[in-house]
């Protein structure tokens, strides 16, 4: 064992450290969409507003025909961008020139100010990013929980670059926090060359007084042992076990300066730091035994019995785990209870029915925690439907990452709209979920010697995923039907796969075959070279097998109803292009000063129509009342039954109720064609055909605590 340790350190480092860039440039690209068709010129300052197909850095490049002495500026449409990077300007010369900011910015639009007289001709972007490959994939029947996995990914790749940021445009912080799920997707979605930032962050020295919970949260199973079980690079191991010893026993202070999550109030940090530092000195316990600390033991496992001995007498209250420091259980600190084996099987159904059915307090930082707790007491159905409840407003929206924020409240204070939270934060985890526990591929042994496929797709139908180990692609394709379970592998070289049936997803399990050879009838027959007994437990049938292409099929009865409904399949639809429309509303247009460092930003109402869900209008003078209104001109009949509002940056701000009237000529309106209530983010308006050149939405109702805005606002015409 020793030796394959060794070759795989050595092949780890020959792949992951050899002197590469860590960055990549994919060159210039032409943006998506522009607000305005070039070339094109105007007698008063304008903007050009220019989208990309995601989110990701660049730089905005533009060539103009112009006198001398002219400023343009460009930026990023993502607000956030302004905390870090000031907006780049070019001071023309005579004639034609072009130009590249100097600087990348990340968002999912540019914009350019360009004063009167300057003729833009032509405008693209430089990408660039961490220069690894998208390796991984995961697709199932149901396509909220794909495009979660997608944003996932996106919004992991943007949260990279030198080292794991927090967010690319407000801080670029490399908390441990947020590096922990940001290195654990990276084994799921990138090639190898991604592991040099795992490294770099394992590596990095401790800073005690740098949120020292974060540290918990990292040096446990979740960090150290989940970076050393898919790369086998043992001497990262022994580099950091002495420093890891050495906080644990010596510097860490329960309670002092801990961060574990956002979330909303209730926080039970006295249960969630007493669960994170067992499981770090439980690895802590492996590490020495893999890095020859054998007399460490002794003191590590008196450590380890402490905890256990005391934790149900001080925190077990019939029923769930809570402190003195809560008035009612929290969901982050139960969970991980149940993670980290505090909370034995006979207290998992009263924290499931107490607790985790209930209970919503995490962020979709720690709800990471919560679906793998839900998965580990074989509850994935609602580890399934609690992730797409959450995540319910990040599904369909146009942004093309996951946000700080569920729902965009701020932090703790309940119910608090927060204008600065990030739309691109990468502590979040479909992703990891998605492909280590619901199709449930995850090694076992360092650097993927051994590795199981353990699924716990619940009420999914069709699951493919690609994970690409150290060893190369794992792929695994699954598909049930209310009489067969059939799952196909493909395995790399030098490794062994441990292949589970769940015997959850059957009211009866009769057989199982390998390729046309039943192995399993109740009893293991064996009869398939490559195909061994694993045993059985209360969850799975399971066989070993060795590298190659299998194909496993199970028969009996399989429940095949679902507690959620597949999404419905997108509308056919045709929006109007609106380049030359023209928007006008209630209030005149004027800026709001962003956030808490007051940056002023234009919410006129042509931002409204411009391509961009980052740039909108907001009547910022008073909140929601009736008789405020928002006016496009078409400039020319146009014939629509469909208008959609996007106002997800604002997420609140939906319209309270509202009403559409038409009109011709801007001057003899019509009844309303449409009435009803505004939806969380998204609002999607339909009514009989209508051919108008106007279109005006008035707010009939009233909402005291936010305000009116449109983001971006689409008009159909029937398919």
């Amino acid at each position: 064992m020793p030796k394959v340790l060794a070759l795989l350190t050595a092949l780890f480092t020959s792949l992951v450290l050899a002197d590469e860039p860590l960055l990549k440039d994919y060159g210039q690209k032409p943006y998506v969409r522009l607000s305005k068709d070039l070339p094109h010129v105007e007698d008063a300052p304008w903007r050009l507003v220019c989208t990309m197909p995601y989110n990701c850095h660049f730089q905005p490049w533009i060539e103009v025909e112009a006198a001398a002495g002219k400023v343009i500026s460009f930026n990023s449409t993502n607000p956030l961008v302004l905390y870090l990077t000031k907006t780049e300007s070019y001071t023309t010369r005579e004639g034609v020139q072009d130009v590249e900011a100097q600087h990348w910015i990340s968002g999912e639009g540019a914009i350019y100010t360009i004063p009167a007289g300057v003729t833009v001709r032509a405008v693209n972007y430089r990408e660039t990013g961490y220069d690894t490959e998208f390796a991984g994939s995961f697709e199932c029947n149901d396509d909220d929980y794909n495009v979660l996995w997608k944003k996932g990914v996106r919004t992991a790749y943007i949260c990279m670059r030198e080292h794991f940021y927090d967010c690319p445009d407000r801080e670029r912080v490399g908390f441990w926090g947020d590096g922990t799920p940001e290195l654990n997707q990276c084994f799921y979605a990138f090639d190898v060359k991604s592991h040099r930032l795992c490294k770099e962050l394992v590596l990095r020295k401790l800073e005690p007084k740098f949120y020292p919970g974060q540290h918990l949260e990292f040096l446990g199973d979740y960090g150290l042992w989940f970076y050393y079980l898919h790369t086998g690079d043992l001497e990262s191991m022994r580099a950091v076990y002495e420093p890891t010893k050495v906080f644990l026993f010596d510097t860490y202070q329960f309670g002092k300066m801990t961060w574990f999550d956002w979330g909303k109030e209730n926080k039970d940090i006295a249960v969630t730091e007493t669960c994170f530092y067992y499981n770090c000195l439980g690895t802590l316990r492996k590490i020495a035994l893999v890095t020859g600390h054998d007399a460490d033991l002794p003191a590590i496992d008196e450590k380890l019995a402490a905890i256990r001995s005391t934790f149900d007498s001080k925190y077990w209250k019939d029923g769930y785990y809570m402190s003195d420091q809560v008035k009612e259980p929290d969901d982050r600190a139960n969970a991980m209870a149940v993670n980290v084996g505090l909370a034995d099987r006979e207290k998992w159904d009263a924290i499931y029915e107490n607790v985790l059915t209930k209970k919503t307090y995490a962020s979709c930082f720690f709800d990471r925690w919560v679906f793998e707790a839900l998965c580990a007491m074989g509850r994935q159905e609602h580890a399934l439907l609690r992730m797409h409840e959450r995540y319910k407003t990040m599904i369909p929206c146009s942004f093309t990452t996951l946000w700080e924020h569920y729902d965009r409240w701020w932090a703790s204070r309940i119910d608090a709209f927060d204008a600065a939270s990030s739309l691109n934060h990468g502590w979040n985890p479909p992703a990891l979920i998605l492909s280590q526990t619901i199709a449930g591929v995850s090694p076992e042994a360092p650097g993927w010697s051994t590795y199981h496929v353990l699924p716990k797709e619940a009420f999914l139908s069709a699951i493919k995923v690609v994970v690409p180990s150290i060893k190369g692609d794992v792929t695994v394709d699954l598909k049930k039907t209310a009489t067969e379970f059939a799952l196909g592998l493909t395995s790399p070289a030098a490794t062994t796969a441990i292949v589970g049936i769940p015997k959850g997803s059957f009211t009866t399990l009769d057989a199982i075959k390998a390729g046309d050879v039943t192995i399993w009838n109740g009893t293991f027959l064996g009869g398939v070279e490559g195909v061994t007994w694993n045993g059985e437990d209360a969850d799975y049938v399971k066989f070993n097998v060795t590298p190659g292409a299998w194909k496993f099929l199970a028969t009996g009865e399989l429940p095949t109803a679902s507690p959620k409904p597949l999404p419905a399949p997108p509308a056919p639809a045709r929006a109007l292009e609106k380049r030359a429309w023209t928007a006008s509303a209630s209030v005149p247009g004027t800026t709001f000063p962003f956030s808490g460092a007051k940056i002023p930003i234009d919410i006129s109402a042509a931002n409204a129509l411009d391509g961009d869900h980052w740039t909108g209008w907001r009547d910022m003078t008073q909140t929601q009342h009736p008789g405020q209104w928002f006016q496009v001109d078409m400039k020319r009949d146009e014939r629509f039954a469909r208008i959609v509002l996007d106002n997800t940056w604002a997420l609140w701000d939906s319209p309270n109720t509202y009403a559409v009237t038409v009109s011709k000529d801007g001057t003899t309106w019509s009844e309303p064609i449409a009435t009803g209530r505004g939806e969380l983010g998204i609002t999607t308006i339909t009514f009989p055909e209508q051919t108008a050149r106007y279109l005006r939405i008035t707010q009939t109702g009233t909402n005291v605590t936010y305000h009116w805005s449109i983001y971006e606002l689409d008009v159909f015409a029937e398919p």
